[in-house]
């Protein structure tokens, strides 16, 4: 039935994530049921190793029930060394199933947002770091640090 919908992508980073994060393309316009790929990239622009995890919403938000991604940078923690660029796939598709649902008969643009946010900390006062181990060490709690 060859229905288009443009998907447009957006980006954001928290406020103290010091990245840039942006899509590879502004927009895709796809058929539903049928995949897609899009990429965004992202650059640590600090000197330490960060991680970081994305969120995301789709809009309008009932296009949320039909849209579905196969695979996402936004599945699980991403980790960027100091001035380390990568590009990060989102596979996804429409399900066609959204052709017959009446309320969605007008849709012909969605807006997939991603915003992504820094997840660990970096302690920058030794005496502050030694303090948590000895902390951890007396609660019995193991952490792994990556350096």
């Amino acid at each position: 039935d060859g229905k288009l919908i443009t998907v447009r992508f957006d980006s954001t980073v928290g406020d103290v994530l010091p990245w840039s994060f942006v899509p590879a393309q502004l927009d895709v316009k796809v058929v539903p049921g049928e995949t897609a790929l899009s990429f965004f990239t992202a650059t640590n622009k600090s000197d330490k190793a960060i991680t970081g995890v994305a969120t995301y919403n789709v809009h309008p938000p009932k296009v949320g029930l039909y849209f579905n991604k196969i695979q996402c940078f936004c599945f699980e923690e991403q980790r960027l060394l100091p001035g380390e660029t990568v590009d990060m796939p989102v596979f996804f598709f429409i399900d066609p199933e959204i052709m017959d649902d009446p309320q969605m008969k007008h849709v012909h643009n969605v807006t997939l947002s991603y915003t992504f946010f820094q997840t660990d900390l970096d302690y920058d006062d030794e005496d502050d770091d030694e303090e948590d181990d000895e902390l951890e060490a007396q609660q019995g709690v193991v952490m792994k640090k990556v350096a």
